[in-house]
């Protein structure tokens, strides 16, 4: 973990991510003055980094920080505009991390000036207790070095994949969204437990158990998915049927974010 606590980081976006995303360099013992915390919403950010007692910065005044890694965490729409407005102040051996889904590498990487790495990650909710699944992908140009700091950072929010770049819109629905789509299963669990007399918590807690010993058993077991059925005979539902409710949930994500993409790309090319 040294190397990340000798390094500066910027975080521009203090939402969700963003926030996720200075909490774990906290823990990761990354001194506070070498955190920086920007927001189009600049009360936001200044909230933000007040309760994480790091720097906070304007698009408007970059050469306030001193960051080499940029962690762009602003809505997909706002991503292009931000790192255009960065790209003056960016210099070779920089690290630009985007979280934004929707905007391909290739689109990041043609603002940038040569020599500044381009790493895109489709982030996943569960990395705020560090179980997340963050799929990512790295420009043609991108680092050894950088590689390995964006990996370290990734490792603390959970497991990551590398994917292409084209297969990015794919990892919404695979990933991103995909605890949306599994919640109300939980949801229905544990209304079932309230029903049988276990109250709130303990319904709970018996849902959420469950889902993470499957996941287990899929996860660190060799055996197949049919085997793993099997351990537990009795069908409750229409298997078939569920199975393809959660694939035609996969890829009605990946079609949302084409046509998400298409529009980014299509604003882009017009402003141009």
């Amino acid at each position: 973990m040294k190397f990340l606590s000798d390094l500066h980081f910027a975080i521009i976006g203090a939402g969700n991510i963003g926030q996720m995303l200075l909490e774990k360099l906290l823990t990761l013992h990354v001194p506070a003055n070498q955190l920086s915390v920007c927001d189009l919403d600049a009360n936001r950010a200044k909230t933000s980094a007040a309760l994480a007692g790091c720097n906070v910065f304007d698009l408007t005044d970059l050469a306030s920080c001193q960051a080499s890694i940029w962690l762009l965490s602003v809505g997909p729409m706002a991503t292009l505009p931000v790192l255009q407005t960065l790209s003056v102040h960016l210099k070779p051996g920089h690290i630009i991390i985007s979280f934004a889904a929707a905007v391909p590498i290739r689109d990041l990487e043609e603002i940038v000036p040569k020599g500044v790495s381009v790493i895109r990650v489709m982030p996943n909710m569960p990395s705020l207790i560090g179980q997340g699944m963050n799929p990512l992908c790295f420009s043609p140009q991108t680092t050894k070095a950088a590689r390995e700091i964006s990996l370290e950072l990734l490792k603390q929010l959970g497991e990551t994949v590398e994917v292409r770049d084209d297969q990015m819109n794919w990892c919404v629905g695979l990933s991103g969204a995909a605890m949306r789509s599994i919640l109300p299963a939980v949801e229905g669990m544990i209304r079932a437990g309230v029903d049988a007399g276990l109250g709130q918590e303990v319904a709970r807690l018996v849902a959420a158990q469950v889902m993470l010993g499957t996941a287990g058993l899929v996860k660190h077991s060799s055996l197949s998915l049919e085997e793993i059925k099997k351990l537990t005979p009795m069908a409750t539902l229409d298997e078939t049927r569920v199975e393809q409710l959660f694939y035609d949930a996969a890829v009605g994500a990946k079609e949302k974010i084409n046509q998400l993409q298409a529009k980014i790309i299509g604003d882009e090319i017009n402003a141009s």
